[in-house]
């Protein structure tokens, strides 16, 4: 059982609104803006149709929608804390969108625990795109250990987070433009300075920040790339 990091984990108000046909809202709106940003930006990193990507904290596929329409068959898995948000984007999403021939349904898991070892698969690219923004950076460390074995060498994963001013106190809120979110360094949503984010980087990957990336909320984007002969 995950600790209650932000609503996302509460699961049984996240059943609720989903059954309440909230499933595009909850995840934090924006279904269009950022599904289509998501998909222009890994293009211009590189992802090919023929590559296996993972959607760590995928949701409801506000990713996934685009990103299995570009990918070949069978390319696309995802992974997230909630069944309900996986059952609503499937079927409400890739099935009325006519994609159900390329995403197979059990290429969706649901855990807690960033495992994608069950689907069987090396993966080339992935994202987390606004997962530790509602969870402490340490849990990134849980992350790249449970992603490590199934990432192809080069293997490149992206992470969005909430950058934290090193010269900013540690208790202080910070307000970030565009978006006018508030973070905090001890609750939802969560930001991290750049120490702290290598810190959390796991034995394996290399880090690489690459900052704004148009984010309409200003979160900034990392790329963790897997390394030859680590463990």
């Amino acid at each position: 059982m995950s600790a209650h990091y932000s609503h996302y984990d509460a699961l049984e108000n996240m059943k609720r609104a989903v059954a309440d046909g909230q499933h595009r809202s909850v995840i934090g709106g924006m279904w269009d803006e950022l599904g289509a940003l998501q998909k222009r930006f890994l293009l211009d990193q590189g992802l090919k149709p023929h590559h296996r990507f993972i959607d760590m904290g995928c949701g409801s596929l506000r990713a996934g929608v685009p990103l299995t329409e570009y990918l070949d068959p069978d390319r696309y898995y995802g992974v997230d804390i909630s069944q309900d948000l996986l059952d609503a984007g499937y079927e409400r999403e890739i099935v009325p969108a006519g994609l159900a021939s390329k995403l197979p349904r059990d290429h969706l898991t649901a855990n807690p625990d960033f495992d994608a070892t069950g689907f069987g698969v090396m993966f080339d690219y992935g994202i987390a795109q606004s997962v530790f923004t509602h969870m402490p950076i340490s849990r990134l460390t849980d992350c790249l250990k449970a992603l490590a074995p199934v990432f192809v060498e080069g293997g490149r994963f992206y992470v969005t987070f909430f950058e934290r001013p090193e010269d900013v106190a540690a208790e202080a809120p910070v307000p970030h433009d565009p978006g006018g979110v508030v973070t905090y360094p001890d609750r939802d949503p969560y930001d991290t300075t750049l120490t702290a984010l290598r810190a959390a980087t796991s034995a394996g990957w290399r880090l690489d920040i690459i900052g704004h990336w148009d984010h309409p909320r200003d979160q900034r984007m990392a790329l963790f790339v897997r390394e030859t002969g680590q463990d």
